[in-house]
């Protein structure tokens, strides 16, 4: 959430006499680097999987994937009931590339050519330069690290490309698969947000885990 200014001013923060301490610095961040950017979404390669833009074509790749239960478990969204359900979130994903809001990419298999999931930036505060991953993937394709190798790329490209500084990502606690991930990635656990959320008919814990560019720097110049 980007409540800080606001928080700032009315509970006496900074513009009380206190100062918000800088753990690092760097360049600026640019907001101008969202312009544009969903909607010339680029395509991303990776050993096993071509990362690009959903089509119309996608559509039942997508539900081979969005109707199975267990892939929405742990996730906001309801598992699709019809093919229609998968046709109306793929041309709402079509229309968001066209708006310039924020879309996913659509996780590729090489070797099949077939759509077995989605990986996507669901939130960026480029003021902050900070982003958000989200992903989900068809449950045939579980134990692979093929969403590892996904979302290793999108933070490779958010930190190479888009300027962040900070890549969060969230799960509910009882999803360790996701934790794997995020851990695998590079992203460190950094906390428990208490029933910071409302889904399915109830509040939810969830666990915070970050990877900052410092970081990521570290890791790769090893």
């Amino acid at each position: 959430m980007d409540g800080l200014d606001e928080t700032n001013r009315e509970a006496g923060g900074p513009d009380q006499g206190e100062r918000l301490t800088t753990q690092s610095s760097g360049p600026a961040p640019d907001p101008s680097v969202r312009e544009g950017f969903f909607r010339n979404l680029p395509v991303l390669e990776t050993p096993r999987l071509i990362l690009r833009p959903l089509t119309l074509d996608d559509v039942d790749d997508v539900y081979a994937y969005a109707s199975d239960p267990e892939v929405a478990r742990y996730t906001t969204w309801e598992a699709h009931r019809s093919l229609e359900d998968s046709r109306t979130f793929v041309e709402a994903m079509v229309q968001a590339y066209r708006d310039d809001r924020n879309a996913p990419w659509a996780m590729v298999l090489r070797e099949t050519g077939r759509v077995i999931g989605t990986v996507d930036f669901v939130a960026w505060a480029p003021q902050h330069a900070r982003a958000e991953l989200g992903y989900a993937m068809g449950r045939a394709y579980w134990g692979r690290g093929l969403m590892t190798e996904a979302v290793c790329t999108l933070i490779d490209y958010g930190f190479r490309r888009m300027g962040l500084n900070r890549i969060e990502a969230r799960c509910i606690p009882e999803n360790r698969a996701s934790a794997r991930v995020m851990e695998k990635a590079g992203m460190r656990y950094e906390g428990l947000l208490r029933e910071v959320m409302y889904s399915k008919g109830r509040f939810v814990d969830l666990r915070l885990y970050a990877i900052l560019r410092r970081d990521w720097e570290a890791t790769n110049a090893r």
